[in-house]
């Protein structure tokens, strides 16, 4: 069971299988770690589900009046090779996990986690959760463009970059805007990476480069543009030669019956 721990921050335990980091949060103790996680891992039918897809299933729970979410990395589970990388690189519930960290402690809003619970099999991570806080606020829209804008120039000065900044990412607080799936960002001063994520704010929000300061990125912003351009390119190409494969396949097989 053992593995080479790619996060920090937290306690470490292990249960059933399972090896637990908890991050102690707004007076959250060890003993309701432990008794918290083993509610999760018995067999019990999700209480909220907010999301199910390939990527990943996010659950709403409710703990002594206290609501958590918790977001199970799907691929983690089904994709072989996510659990091989996982014995020397990072799961993907632990560059979330050490991402929300980091970013709160940059002063960049974002949920705060309580536990990443990780199932090992062989040093391989089979399993991925992580439990954070609910956070109340607004999913933002197009309409809450400044403070969207504002908060990624903020992760900029801070060296972050998102490199997923569409609204629904985000979520207007009482106390603000804050990002709510930081598992793209990445921390780095890349002038490159800085404009690349103003080209993927443009997508929605028209004005966001008005908004960020028309200069701020000089001549890195058309050589992400025309770096953007090329990606998007590529997957129009990739997914035409898919469909046409697709479309061939299936006339192979009306041909065949």
């Amino acid at each position: 069971m053992n593995r080479r721990t790619t996060h920090t921050g937290g306690t470490v335990f292990h249960l059933d299988g399972w090896e637990i980091t908890f991050h102690e949060c707004d007076g959250e103790t060890l003993e309701w770690a432990k008794e918290f996680a083993h509610k999760l891992i018995e067999p019990h039918a999700p209480e909220n589900v907010l999301k199910h897809d390939h990527r990943s299933q996010v659950e709403l729970m409710s703990v002594e009046g206290v609501q958590y979410i918790v977001k199970k990395f799907t691929l983690q589970r089904t994709w072989f090779w996510f659990q091989l990388t996982s014995t020397a690189f990072p799961t993907l519930g632990e560059i979330a996990y050490q991402n929300a960290i980091e970013l709160a402690e940059a002063g960049l809003p974002t949920p705060k986690p309580s536990l990443l619970m990780q199932r090992v099999e062989q040093s391989m991570v089979v399993e991925s959760w992580l439990v954070y806080r609910f956070l109340e606020g607004l999913t933002a829209s197009p309409e809450d463009a400044v403070q969207i804008v504002d908060y990624v120039r903020k992760m900029h000065s801070a060296g972050w970059v998102h490199r997923d900044p569409h609204p629904a990412n985000f979520l207007i607080t009482p106390e603000g805007v804050a990002t709510i799936d930081p598992i793209r960002a990445r921390k780095t001063k890349s002038r490159y990476l800085q404009a690349y994520d103003l080209v993927l704010l443009t997508h929605d929000l028209p004005d966001a480069t008005h908004l960020y300061g028309e200069d701020a990125l000089g001549l890195w912003l058309p050589v992400a543009e025309a770096g953007h351009s090329m990606v998007r390119n590529y997957r129009n190409i990739k997914r035409g030669l898919r469909r046409l494969v697709g479309i061939k396949g299936n006339a192979g097989n009306l041909k065949a019956n």
